[in-house]
């Protein structure tokens, strides 16, 4: 092998060298935003879940003056006139993953940043078996309801917009990956719809006899009441106190940009509202005294969501 031979291989060896160490510098050494204000913005992902629950004042069907042809004619025994509210459902609803958005104004300090912001999200829904716990009421009723459509509830709908004040501690690693944590509080406002629907059997499907009853000598108010429905339909929204632990991951990009990757959970308070049903039994939603609106409280609580986004930061 000649001489200029071996130079032009050194060459090519140095300039690869030289090639693989200007990748690694661009990637090691630190080019950190510079203190100051900032934007960021940033899309993702996130899972919700909740406690929801209905409680509220119940009597026994047979209870129900509006029934009988003659209203007087109804039962008025202790637990007709019943007047301890009980849990009609308090059951967990996991809303599935839906879309995340944010928004955000700060400031950095060296490591330490504080912003405001803005974030969207909403779901879908879940739906649980209406089942009866330790309601008396309900329970007596078990053997009433309809076996193609059994009792339920479903929390849909559900979407939150928060405005928080976050507080993040990034770690100086002299790299242009800079790992960081925080947390926030703020308040959201809370939106959802929790349904719920309680179908009897007709008389085809054994209503008289799952109500306790004889086929050959019904009871009026058996007669009155198979095939028929009670019916929740609540739309609630409240503004509730929020807080969040969060992490995350940034590179910077240039001497004013930085995209990062942001994991959260966000905790919420409780939701509760008071409503009257659509329908009892397909009547007006009425107590068994026939006057009194059937109206339950509904609360939605542990809220408790996750969600992962990607973005970009700006600084001024």
């Amino acid at each position: 092998m000649s001489f200029s031979h071996i130079q032009q291989s050194q060459l090519a060896h140095q300039r690869t060298i030289a090639f693989v160490l200007s990748i690694v510098i661009s990637l090691l050494v630190p080019n950190a935003l510079a203190a100051g204000p900032y934007a960021a913005f940033a899309v993702g992902a996130g899972g919700e879940k909740a406690q929801a629950g209905v409680y509220g004042v119940n009597h026994p069907t047979r209870c129900d003056r509006l029934l009988y042809a003659n209203p007087a004619s109804a039962p008025t025994d202790a637990a007709c006139t019943a007047t301890t509210a009980q849990y009609l459902i308090d059951d967990s609803f996991s809303l599935g993953v839906g879309f995340v958005g944010t928004a955000s104004l700060g400031y950095a300090w060296d490591s330490l940043r504080a912003e405001v912001e803005f974030l969207s999200r909403s779901h879908g829904g879940d739906t649980v078996p209406g089942l009866p716990g330790d309601n008396a009421a309900l329970l007596s009723k078990q053997s009433e309801w309809s076996p193609q459509s059994p009792p339920h509830y479903r929390l849909s709908e559900f979407s939150a917009n928060q405005l928080f004040v976050n507080v993040h501690y990034v770690f100086d690693l002299d790299s242009k990956w800079s790992p960081f944590v925080g947390a926030g509080v703020g308040f959201a406002r809370v939106k959802a719809r929790l349904t719920g629907s309680y179908l009897r059997r007709t008389l085809a499907q054994g209503y008289v006899e799952g109500a306790g009853g004889d086929p050959a000598q019904p009871a009026e108010w058996q007669l009155a009441a198979a095939g028929t429905e009670s019916r929740l339909d609540a739309r609630l929204k409240d503004e509730v106190f929020g807080y969040q632990v969060l992490g995350g991951l940034e590179r910077t990009l240039g001497e004013r940009t930085s995209a990062f990757l942001m994991a959260r959970w966000t905790g919420f308070d409780k939701v509760a509202k008071d409503k009257v049903w659509t329908v009892v039994r397909s009547h007006a939603p009425v107590q068994a005294d026939g006057s009194t609106p059937f109206q339950t409280e509904q609360t939605i609580d542990d809220l408790g969501s996750w969600a992962v986004t990607a973005g970009l930061r700006y600084a001024f």
